[in-house]
This record gives C-alpha cells, sequence and structure tokens, in this order.
C-alpha cells in the first residue's frame, strides 16, 4: 500500500501547494471541488448504510453553504449586518429541507432523513470552509494554511509509519481497527518534530516555541478524533474507505477527514486566543 499513496502524494500534494500560494480563486475552486466530491461520498456511505436522505438537495446545500462562508471571508466572527449570509444560508437550508418533509407528508422517518442530510453541512461543508477563512486571514494566513496541511500531512505519515512497524495496541477497534495507540504516540512525536521544523521554515515567529509546539499537540489530537469521527460513518455503512478515487488512500473524505475538527479550532484559535 506504501507505493499507492507515494504516487498519490507527489501528484497531489504540488497541487494543494500551488493552490494555497495563489489563493484567491484557485484555492477557492480547490476546497469547492473537495467539498463537491466529499459530499458524494458521504450521500454515498449513507446510502450504503441504507438510509434515507435527500443527496441532491444535500449537494446543493452544502456547496451553498461553503459559498457563503468564502463571500463572507474573516467577517463570519463579526456581528454586523454584512456578515450574516452564512446564517441566512443556514436557515435557507433548514426551512427547505422541512418545506420538502411537509410537502411530501409522510412524518415517518422525518427525523433521519432531516437530520442524516443536514449533517452533511457540519461534518464537511463547515469545517471545509474554515479552510478558506484560515487562507484569508491577513496578513499570514498562506503560512498559517501551509502549516496545517503540512503538519496534518506529517502527523499521517508518522502515526501510519508507527503503527505498520509497532501497533499492537487497538485504540478503537470497533470503529477503526487498524489505528493503534501507538500510532497515536507516532503521530505525537512527530507533531513535536514537524511544529518545530515548521516553526522555522515558514517563518512564524508570531508563535513562541512553547506555543506552537502545545498548538501542533492539539491539532494532533483533533486529527485523531477527526479520523475516528469519520471513520463511524464509514464503519455503520460497513465500509472500509468512502472511495477509491486515492490510490493508497481511498476517497476524499480519507484524506481530508482529519480537517473536520483541526480547521475550525485553528482558524478560531487564530482570531480569537492568538493574539
Amino acid at each position: 500500500m506504501i507505493l499507492p499513496r507515494i504516487l498519490t502524494a507527489i501528484i497531489g500534494i504540488p497541487l494543494v501547494i500551488l493552490s494555497i500560494k495563489f489563493g484567491s480563486i484557485p484555492y477557492f475552486v480547490f476546497i469547492l471541488a473537495i467539498t463537491c466530491l466529499a459530499l458524494n461520498e458521504y450521500f454515498y456511505l449513507t446510502k450504503q448504510a441504507e438510509y434515507e436522505t435527500y443527496p441532491v438537495v444535500g449537494f446543493i446545500i452544502g456547496v451553498l453553504f461553503v459559498l457563503s462562508i468564502y463571500f463572507n471571508g474573516p467577517r463570519i466572527t463579526t456581528l454586523d449586518m454584512e456578515s450574516q449570509l452564512t446564517s441566512i444560508v443556514l436557515s435557507f437550508c433548514i426551512f427547505l429541507l422541512l418545506l420538502i418533509e411537509i410537502i411530501r407528508n409522510a412524518p415517518y422517518g422525518s427525523i433521519s432523513r432531516l437530520g442524516i442530510t443536514l449533517f452533511a453541512l457540519f461534518i464537511i461543508s463547515w469545517p471545509f470552509g474554515h479552510m478558506l477563512l484560515i487562507r484569508d486571514l491577513r496578513p499570514n494566513g498562506e503560512k498559517f494554511t501551509y502549516f496545517l496541511f503540512f503538519l496534518i500531512w506529517l502527523v499521517d505519515t508518522g502515526a501510519y509509519a508507527a503503527g505498520s512497524k509497532w501497533g499492537k495496541h487497538k485504540l478503537a477497534d470497533k470503529i477503526s481497527p487498524k489505528k493503534s495507540v501507538e500510532g497515536v504516540i507516532g503521530a505525537l512525536v512527530t507533531s513535536v518534530i514537524s511544529s518545530i521544523i515548521l516553526w522555522k521554515v515558514l517563518g512564524l515567529t508570531m508563535f513562541s516555541l512553547t506555543e506552537i509546539v502545545v498548538v501542533g499537540l492539539v491539532l494532533t489530537g483533533l486529527c485523531v478524533i477527526s479520523d475516528l469521527a469519520e471513520s463511524l460513518i464509514k464503519r455503520d455503512s460497513n465500509l472500509k474507505d468512502s472511495d477509491s478515487l486515492l490510490p493508497g488512500h481511498g476517497g476524499i473524505l480519507d484524506r481530508f477527514d482529519s480537517f473536520i475538527f483541526t480547521a475550525p479550532l485553528f482558524y478560531y484559535y487564530l482570531v480569537i486566543l492568538h493574539k
């Protein structure tokens, strides 16, 4: 499995780096593309789990949600009228889904249909939208985005290597059989080393050495939780991967699941707690 992972990385990593470098429209197109693919995978998983949903409507409102975050930009954290687009879109999405259910006039199973369809917004569109917000931060959004992406890639590699070589103690065997305690330890060790290297290479002088290490460790812990969160959905669907789009990695959800919690919480740390 290591060769397909390497080949996917050789092709994919330069594309991601270039999109981050250029920012603006190229980066937005990249985020929108992975959002669309991830939404498609999510509704495929729910279908395999035999849940009834509204995939077309869910896909549309999921894309609209990302668009609203993009056009709001960093104003999403302010309270002025111009920053309320995302709230308006969310309200519209809830209204639309409820209206469809009312017109359908079949109350049995409505909670399941509504909840599972709407959940796509919060496990995909919401966190992926925060990758846009991080890149838009001035004047260091590009550096912050590189830090998050590279840290996650390196931590994932460290966890995979440590788990493959020494993994004996299962972390959550019913949710993700291959994840081990040793893999998590490898991820944490990799996080410390990677955070320091990225701190120096990217010139993240706005962080102290201690702060960047702590931030890296917290993000690594969130990576593990994010991975397990996505694995919950796959196990319910009785599938190993969300797709086979990326050789050695599975689908887009498998590759970008680490951003479910890391992207939003890293963004709010930067704009609220980090001074």
